[in-house]
């Protein structure tokens, strides 16, 4: 994917989930989301305009609910803590 295709998805994907959802990602919510988006480009064969806003919605919801839920990112947060 070039620099422009690059910052059209990531545009799309910021007016799909919204600059609150985005900030909020945990770091490995966030690290796991671009894999699943870099996977998604991939499957449709790095042609942007094919990607659905349900299919960016779904890899979100993967993610978040189902990955890398908010009480896992939270229960990491606290075991890195007491490790130090």
């Amino acid at each position: 994917m070039n620099k422009t295709e690059h910052e059209k998805f990531s545009k799309k994907v910021l007016d799909v989930l919204g600059i609150e959802k985005i900030n909020n990602l945990h770091k490995h919510q966030e690290q796991s989301l671009n894999n699943q988006l870099h996977d998604l480009v991939e499957e449709h064969n790095n042609i942007i305009e094919t990607i659905t806003d349900d299919e960016i919605i779904g890899r979100y919801e993967l993610v978040t609910k189902h990955l890398y839920p908010d009480d896992f990112a939270g229960i990491s947060d606290i075991i890195n803590q007491n490790k130090i």
